[in-house]
């Protein structure tokens, strides 16, 4: 057996206050979120706490939407939670589908391993920039089949490292093609087949120094809708990685070897 002791506990609370005002064809969305943080340290063999560390902060968000026509809707929204983001998109509904179309930057602190003797230490260096564009679709295809698909660019990028050494590298694991592709068909009210294609590209890692190649997974599934004592119940059988595909997928700097081909059971209950 593997026995250790508490290493850390975190403890966070806050409030949020937001209101959303309507005129005409447009809605502005204002809010502002109150957040603290604190995280103890224990040294594992005495269960001693050996630093507190606490932070907080005052976050805003902001939204616009402007809805010129029935079928299309513009907005661009503003939020902070210790991290900041903009999205600018645009949506438009006719016939059955639902395109959206968004622009979106990101920043949040860029952390790093460092060692310090034989100790590996989690630090924070510069920031980490994500700035892309997104393009999702959605809806009924045909009688009994509908459709869902997205693709997304990203250009992931270090800034204000120390002595600006990672400047302009790309984010440790960020990928800046990802694709998914969704179809599903229903040949009665109970019954449904989904099949779906993922598609993540070439990441880097090791600031540049390596790569990991893109890589196609697929799933196939079926539901089925009953009921037990008068429960309404899904029941789902699901088969991720149908091929039984190897690949590397990045978290940072580490990588995890991709889960072999797995079939799940589920049963959900509306309770």
């Amino acid at each position: 057996s593997i026995e250790t002791g508490l290493s850390s506990k975190d403890q966070y609370w806050g409030i949020s206050l937001a209101d959303t005002v309507k005129y005409k064809k447009a809605q502005l969305l204002l809010g502002v979120h109150k957040h603290n943080a604190s995280v103890d340290s224990y040294n594992k063999i005495t269960g001693r706490v050996t630093q507190t560390v606490g932070s907080d902060a005052l976050c805003p968000t902001y939204g616009f939407v402007y809805q010129p026509d029935e079928h299309t809707s513009l907005y661009a929204s503003h939020s902070e939670n210790f991290d900041k983001g903009t999205i600018v998109a645009s949506k438009y509904a006719n016939d059955g589908f639902l395109t959206s179309l968004g622009i979106f930057n990101i920043k949040q602190a860029n952390n790093i391993d460092v060692y310090k003797g034989s100790d590996m230490y989690l630090q924070q260096d510069g920031e980490q920039e994500y700035q892309g564009i997104e393009l999702s679709v959605n809806g009924k295809l045909a009688d009994k089949w509908n459709f869902m698909g997205g693709l997304m660019y990203l250009d992931a990028t270090q800034n204000k490292t120390q002595n600006g050494t990672n400047d302009g590298k790309t984010v440790n694991g960020a990928a800046k093609w990802n694709a998914v592709a969704v179809l599903e068909y229903n040949p009665d009210e109970k019954f449904s087949i989904v099949g779906r294609a993922m598609y993540t590209g070439k990441g880097d890692i090791y600031n540049e120094q390596l790569q990991t190649p893109s890589y196609m997974t697929y799933d196939l599934g079926v539901n089925y809708k009953t009921a037990f004592n008068k429960t309404p119940v899904t029941l789902t059988a699901m088969c991720y990685n149908l091929t039984d595909k190897n690949y590397w997928t990045a978290y940072g700097n580490n990588l995890i070897l991709s889960s072999p081909r797995t079939l799940m059971l589920s049963a959900t209950f509306d309770i």
